[in-house]
């Protein structure tokens, strides 16, 4: 069935979307906002998420990336002590979090109020809330279970919850992101920043990870271009960011369309 597309976030609330297979696989893309293709891609060495079909696209992409990755490497997750591995929560969000990037910026623009508040971005955050599903898509195993937006002290108050992690380290983490918020804007003119997004996946109903921890947390800066907050699809009054965020979530729907 070939589905009518809305135009709200590119890609957003298509009619017929109730009819599409929720577990059904998708294309990955490069993650260069301004490059489509799908072929030959590579993980980014240092952090394993972003994918890229070329040299050229991922050195493009490195301002906008750098400050994610150098969080993930600073940041290391841990390993799983039965396997050394990697744990599977723990990789389903790191997959999640690279496959669903463009939908998250959308909806941080939207919920921030970006275009009307700028200011918005120095005073709050969002914390998205996930559940695990099954999936074939590596980077869809999760659906939206809620999303808020919340004032900046209560995303360090919540980040103190993560088991293993001290005020210490959530400091340096904070320290990164204030740096890397500088750098972009004075590289870009003003023209860019980095939003703040807490990604929480709890690990419990009925399709938990079997021998999971409790609850992964991801802290992930959110690359904000002004082009992108003053476009007309960013700044429709009857848009529920919440519901389009959803939708792209559940129904497996990433949004990719995100040249400024």
């Amino acid at each position: 069935m070939v589905l009518r597309l809305k135009t709200k976030y590119q890609i957003i609330a298509p009619v017929g979307a109730e009819k599409v297979d929720p577990l059904s696989g998708t294309t990955q893309i490069c993650d260069l906002a301004e490059c489509e293709n799908w072929q030959n891609l590579r993980k980014c060495m240092r952090c394993k998420s972003a994918m890229y079909c070329s040299s050229e696209c991922q050195k493009t992409d490195w301002p906008h990336h750098k400050a994610y990755c150098t969080m993930v490497k600073n940041f290391p997750p841990n390993t799983d002590p039965d396997t050394g591995g990697e744990p599977a929560l723990q990789r389903h969000m790191r997959l999640f979090s690279a496959r669903f990037t463009g939908s998250l910026v959308c909806a941080t623009i939207v919920a921030l109020e970006l275009n009307a508040h700028p200011e918005n971005i120095d005073d709050f955050g969002i914390i998205v809330l996930l559940r695990p599903r099954p999936h074939k898509e590596a980077g869809a195993r999760f659906k939206l279970h809620a999303a808020s937006v919340v004032p900046m002290q209560d995303m360090t108050d919540i980040y103190l919850k993560h088991p293993g992690i001290d005020r210490a380290q959530i400091e340096e983490i904070f320290r990164l992101h204030r740096q890397h918020r500088d750098e972009l804007k004075a590289k870009s003119g003003g023209t860019e920043d980095y939003a703040t997004m807490l990604l929480i996946a709890q690990n419990d109903g009925d399709h938990a990870v079997p021998g999971g921890t409790e609850f992964e947390m991801r802290f992930k800066p959110i690359a904000i271009h002004r082009k992108l907050v003053e476009s007309p699809a960013l700044v429709d009054p009857t848009l529920d960011w919440y519901i389009s965020l959803k939708i792209q979530i559940n129904r497996n729907m990433p949004n990719q369309s995100l040249t400024a």
